[in-house]
């Protein structure tokens, strides 16, 4: 399975400011950025980074190039981002007490016809994935094709307007909405996020929904019947990502068949990562990451390894088998249920296992760990070699200081 993303593409122009500008007030912005950014632009990239596969197709002007670069980059297919004669997107960002204010033009994200759809979806295979925002013209029309091809369509309806209301909605599998654009899809200005939800599932009782809710978390609706995920802790630098990287992230787990609940976790974890820097698409952290960012949230209450002995016992044909003190069991017991394990652990064993245990970075000592942990179900004898020689403690310890070390550094 792919995703096509649909999608626009802007060039942001960020402002660091005091305050958002009032009517009629003049101010300095305190920095000034420029970066490649646009709803459809940031999503295709959140996916590619998260190793799903994507196709980006769009039109930019003779200044866009770059959006290309940025893309391939990181695998992602850009034989559908077409140069027209018009200036590429462009996105005026004000961001002050880390939220944002946006204003965008649009240029050559509407330079969209009816041949270039018919081009890009003839490579695309009933049950793929075409995802869409609001940011492009010519939406009704990609949904129809698209229905057309039996495509599973997403939309995520942002920016909001009031057109999003006259496109051919019952052709959408999937809704995407925050709080603002659920209240104006749905008619339900209430802050009730109950009476919010009932409004959406009335309106559109046909349809999944994911709606995000920032800070507080995310509502996967369907069917009558509906998943939750909290938010993750982070320390909010800038917002202007976090939408768009959920999106990615979420589809991406999606089409690596996760469940729903994992691919929520997954994606709020992502967004947590991109609040905490500053821009959209540079801000999107990959999926190596994303692994670090879970071990330290994860692990920075792992506790101290403290076994100090193995004992052995005779086993079938006289063979010693290893037997691990209680806080050696306690330790491994306790890794296993924080989830720290790398799936290609074998893979990347084999690369760093010359390695000196004082060089290896967080993902490495996790791994090696891992490695000891998880032979030591099918030979015991390995990982009781590597404490009784004091290589698992020193990994162990070492693990530890690199978690004080990012836990302050952040």
């Amino acid at each position: 399975m792919k995703v096509l993303c649909f999608g626009s593409m802007n060039i942001d122009e960020s402002y660091l400011m005091d305050h958002f500008v009032r009517p009629g007030e003049t101010q300095s912005a305190l920095t000034c950025t420029r970066s490649l950014g646009g709803k459809g632009f940031n999503q295709a990239l959140a996916i590619a980074k998260a190793g799903g596969e994507v196709i980006m197709a769009g039109c930019i002007g003779s200044d866009g190039y770059a959006f290309k670069e940025a893309l391939e980059q990181y695998d992602c297919t850009t034989q559908f981002i077409k140069e027209v004669d018009q200036p590429t997107g462009h996105a005026f960002i004000q961001v002050a007490d880390g939220e944002n204010a946006i204003v965008l033009n649009s240029g050559a994200n509407y330079a969209i016809d009816d041949s270039f759809i018919d081009e890009v979806l003839s490579v695309m295979h009933a049950g793929d994935m075409i995802l869409l925002q609001n940011e492009i013209n010519a939406i009704d029309k990609i949904i129809k094709k698209a229905h057309e091809r039996k495509l599973k369509i997403i939309l995520n309806a942002a920016p909001m307007s009031e057109a999003v209301n006259h496109y051919p909605l019952e052709y959408i599998d999937l809704l995407i909405v925050n709080v603002s654009e659920a209240q104006q899809l749905a008619k339900c200005m209430t802050s009730n996020l109950e009476e919010l939800m009932e409004a959406l599932e009335n309106k559109f009782s046909n349809h999944d929904i994911l709606l995000t809710v920032g800070k507080q978390g995310s509502y996967y609706l369907s069917e009558g019947k509906r998943k939750y995920v909290g938010a993750f802790a982070c320390h909010v630098v800038d917002t202007t990502g976090a939408g768009d990287t959920y999106i990615g992230y979420f589809l991406a787990c999606i089409m690596a068949n996760k469940s729903i609940e994992e691919a929520m976790q997954i994606a709020s974890l992502a967004a947590a990562c991109c609040c905490e820097k500053r821009g959209a698409a540079k801000a999107i952290p990959t999926g190596e990451e994303l692994k670090k960012a879970y071990i330290i949230r994860q692990a920075v209450n792992l506790p101290v390894f403290e076994g100090k002995s193995v004992t052995y016992h005779k086993g079938e044909f006289g063979k010693n088998i290893p037997q691990f003190d209680e806080p050696t069991k306690a330790y491994v017991y306790r890794f296993y249920k924080l989830g720290l394990f790398d799936e290609d652990y074998y893979k990347h064993f084999k690369k760093m296992g010359v390695k000196a245990i004082e060089d290896m970075d967080l993902l490495e000592c996790v791994t090696m760990l891992t490695f000891y942990m998880r032979e030591e179900r099918v030979h015991t004898a390995l990982m009781a070699h590597a404490i009784e020689n004091g290589k698992f403690k020193a990994l162990a310890d070492h693990l530890q200081e690199l978690i004080r070390l990012e836990d302050t550094h952040d």
